[in-house]
């Protein structure tokens, strides 16, 4: 999980490998909300007129160290407040406010609806039963007779 894509990949550019399944390949700014709407509502698009799937490189950028026990010394702190500066959801309250007139008592409300939304689907998860055996490889092929389920 610590090591970068240039040492472990001849391919720096993911979104690339969809050539490799004839598919195509996009990369987006992650970061910004509207990039990320307008390509998958491409893909989208794409799929439900029968063309198949699209490979999305969605690049975006964590803050913090991938667990408690990295130091993340691998970038700089400069390097991290820039991308902060970019953070698509401050990027999206202040839209919300500049650009459409949002009050910030509104905008509490909407994050007050998501998190009961949030609480209420990890509480529903939490108490469901676990699926039987048979689901697991349910929608995952298209094929009914995928030749390499094994039971």
């Amino acid at each position: 999980m610590g090591t970068s894509v240039q040492r472990t990949s001849n391919v720096m550019d993911i979104y690339k490998l969809a050539d490799a399944y004839d598919m195509p390949g996009d990369t987006v700014d992650g970061m910004s909300p509207e990039a990320v709407h307008e390509a998958v509502g491409r893909a989208v698009k794409r799929a439900r007129e029968g063309g198949g799937p699209t490979l999305l490189e969605i690049k975006t950028y964590r803050y913090k160290g991938h667990s408690m026990s990295d130091p993340a010394k691998y970038r700089t702190k400069e390097e991290v407040e820039e991308y902060k500066d970019r953070d698509p959801i401050e990027y999206a309250k202040s839209r919300l406010i500049n650009a459409f007139n949002v009050s910030e008592a509104e905008i509490e409300v909407i994050n007050e609806r998501v998190k009961k939304e949030v609480d209420e689907s990890v509480k529903f998860a939490e108490e469901s039963p676990w699926p039987d055996d048979d689901e697991l490889l349910k929608d995952v092929y298209k094929q009914e007779d995928y030749p390499f389920i094994m039971d």
